[in-house]
């Protein structure tokens, strides 16, 4: 299973938090040593405090770097803490726990807002200092190159572009043997060069014998991100060499159903002389957190890692039971949410409470999902079914609110228990918009082979989508975690989705 994180800043910052945490709630223990109450309760207090003070930062987003800006994170820092213990105090209370784990809790209470805080600006101000870009080279072509670029721009300043080297996809593969293309001290005086070069200069030489600047945007459509890097020529073995000596590049990107042999060759020795290879999938997957389309084939499915969902039995089932504790436990819990929603609903517009309407499920099977009902009853009176659209005039007064909220999709944990949805997992959607949907996007079908989804990562990092153009970016996230599904991934989602709730992002 995969448990990391694509972003070491935030799994640095995360393990910060965790000591300063830990640190601090030890601490209170000792504030008052005459009442030090009973040691299983200090050490079971842990097991509390620590989670649900990272799990509250994490939902207010202040594990983005990018989004440090002085008061404006403080004041969310001092939320995101308060938020924490106040539920730590009703649990404490509710469980009749004393000193000193009360103590323990006003410690962190006073104290981790200014310490959190200062730990993001001391590692903030340090990274920015000490840590040296990672020095990129791509192989590819322009339309490569305007995705990459894309992709870094996203993704911090963790990876400095020096270039491309353009290839030819309908050059056929050379035969022979992988070390009979260049010689291997050829490769070594190379990687050697960009090593002498990187300690003598933190300016990048400039090749002049190559050619011009790529500017790197997206497509006509959008809007062009400012990026560009030059184009330095066709890529050989010997235009290889050059521009990892005169570059000091640390790391190559290609897209890998475009090399020769001959290329490969190089490649490989260059990997072993300690030169990273990024395949350009695997490399925009990892950043952004998304499968890019456009570079998706069959055979990079069939032969991909990752897809435990589909393959782990112990991790369906574990799912499963997860499913079906969080269900009931979380009727229990919003049933006086539900029942204030159903009486709004009866006054606010003549129809039933829930709505009911046919979606497609697991391996494209249909199954009736259950909502609050959020539009008026003839929303689609000519019986041609629509996308929702921004301020959609068929939602009624009450509907905007539990679409805001995302309450209208509590009744979705009767389906979870039925078998027919998970918590987390890709958004069923009607047989009617599936249908084009698998004519016009590829391998959108692929999304139907695990359970459909309360909340899932297509959900919490794209708007709600309305045409097929959002549909073809939300399978991207939705491949990306049919891909790489692991308990931790299925948490960090619910976290954000409770973010999304918070915060009131992605509804119409």
């Amino acid at each position: 299973m995969r448990w990391g994180h694509p972003d070491n800043d935030k799994l640095s910052v995360f393990l910060g938090d965790f000591v300063l945490i830990t640190v601090l709630a030890i601490a209170g223990w000792y504030v008052r040593a005459a009442d030090a109450g009973l040691i299983e309760h200090r050490q079971l207090s842990l097991f509390l405090i620590v989670p649900a003070f990272l799990a509250s930062i994490y939902v207010f987003d202040l594990y983005s770097l990018n989004n440090l800006n002085g008061l404006a994170t403080f004041i969310k820092t001092v939320f995101a803490i308060s938020s924490a213990s106040i539920f730590c105090y009703l649990v404490f209370h509710l469980l009749q726990w004393r000193n000193p784990v009360y103590t323990s809790l006003k410690v962190c209470a006073v104290a981790l807002p200014v310490a959190t805080y200062a730990w993001r600006r001391l590692y903030f101000h340090s990274s920015r200092r000490l840590r040296v870009p990672e020095n990129l080279l791509l192989i590819g072509n322009i339309r490569d190159a305007e995705i990459l670029g894309l992709t870094i721009e996203n993704s911090g300043s963790r990876y400095n572009m020096v270039g491309m080297l353009t290839t030819d996809a309908s050059r056929p593969a050379l035969p022979g043997r992988l070390a009979d293309a260049v010689p291997m001290m050829k490769v070594a005086a190379a990687v050697a060069g960009a090593r002498a070069s990187s300690s003598q200069s933190t300016d990048a030489p400039e090749l002049r014998l190559f050619g011009t600047a790529v500017a790197v945007g997206e497509p006509e459509s959008g809007p062009q991100s400012g990026i560009s890097f030059p184009n330095l020529g066709a890529a050989t073995p010997d235009s290889l060499l050059q521009v990892i000596s005169a570059h000091r590049v640390q790391g190559i990107v290609i897209r890998t159903d475009t090399i020769t042999l001959e290329l490969a060759s190089v490649l490989t020795q260059l990997r072993f002389s300690g030169v990273s290879i990024y395949s350009l999938l695997d490399f925009c997957m990892r950043i952004s957190e998304e499968l890019p389309l456009e570079f998706l084939n069959e055979f990079w499915f069939c032969v991909a890692d990752g897809f435990e969902l589909l393959q782990a039995r112990f991790f369906r089932r574990l799912k499963r039971l997860e499913d079906v504790f969080l269900a009931s436990v979380g009727l229990l819990i919003s049933l006086p949410l539900m029942l204030l929603a159903a009486i709004a609903i009866r006054f606010d517009s003549p129809g039933p409470i829930l709505f009911r309407q046919i979606r497609v499920g697991w391996m494209g099977h249909p199954f009736e999902v259950l909502k609050f009902r959020t539009m008026r009853i003839e929303a689609e009176k000519d019986g041609q079914p629509q996308w929702a659209s921004v301020d959609d005039p068929r939602i009624t007064r009450v509907g905007k609110f539990l679409r805001e909220t995302h309450l209208d999709e509590l009744p979705q944990l009767i389906n979870i228990l039925r078998g027919q949805m998970s918590f987390v997992g890709p958004r069923p959607e009607r047989p009617e918009f599936v249908g084009l949907l698998n004519e016009s996007i590829s391998f959108y079908e692929l999304r139907h082979y695990v359970l459909p989804g309360v909340t899932g990562w297509a959900q919490i990092n794209y708007p709600y989508g309305a045409s097929i153009e959002d549909a073809k970016r939300k399978l991207q996230y939705d491949l990306y975690y049919v891909c790489n599904a692991s308990p931790l991934l299925d948490f960090r989602t619910m976290l954000r989705t409770a973010r999304v709730m918070l915060f009131r992002q992605g509804s119409r």
